[in-house]
């Protein structure tokens, strides 16, 4: 379980789509990270497989390399990185589980002296129903709320400080960027359903 506030950056070293997919990504030091211990990338919920030094490998499942956006990485590209939570960590953000809905396209960027307000086009109408305004959303792992929608696009504002610490500063119009919808509405809508 994460909270969506980002811990720091890291960068990609490398991304293996074939035989068994793997990430590597140089965090820096990660405290107490080991071996089989979870990570959010980007927002994805990983486990560690591998460390030497600083480089964390990651395996990758297909439905993660299917959701996500690590395909349109480069090297050396910026990641987010979060730790779980512990039960002694303030719940600064929103409850989120590292597990992917799929990507949103970057619509426009607004930036100024205050921060940024970024639009997302989403191409998922089924997704509609779980974005609400003034709702929280992750986005390459980052909870944030939203501040506008609209049928086929949402926008959050990004204050300078998330800017600063996060990899959504380097976002360019176009790119994709990785989903996760709010974990308590997508129960809360469940709940509502008729059964089958």
């Amino acid at each position: 379980m994460f909270t969506g506030i980002i811990l720091k950056m890291g960068k990609l070293i490398s991304l293996e789509k074939k035989n068994s997919p793997t990430l590597t990504i140089d965090a820096g030091e990660l405290a107490n990270v080991k071996t089989g211990d979870s990570v959010a990338v980007n927002g994805a919920c990983l486990t560690v497989v591998e460390i030497a030094g600083n480089l964390y490998k990651f395996n990758l499942s297909q439905e993660t390399l299917r959701l996500a956006n690590f395909g349109d990485l480069t090297r050396g590209s910026y990641v987010n990185i979060e730790l779980p939570l512990t039960m002694q960590d303030f719940l600064g953000g929103h409850l989120v589980s590292g597990h992917l809905e799929g990507v949103v396209r970057v619509k426009t960027i607004n930036a100024g002296a205050g921060g940024a307000k970024f639009s997302f086009v989403y191409r998922d109408r089924q997704w509609k129903k779980f974005l609400i305004y003034k709702g929280s959303v992750t986005l390459n792992g980052v909870s944030l709320t939203i501040s506008e929608l609209k049928s086929s696009y949402f926008s959050v504002e990004i204050i300078p400080h998330t800017l600063e610490t996060t990899n959504l500063k380097y976002l360019k119009i176009g790119e994709r960027v990785n989903l996760e919808l709010d974990m308590l509405a997508r129960y809360l809508y469940n709940l509502v359903q008729p059964v089958f």
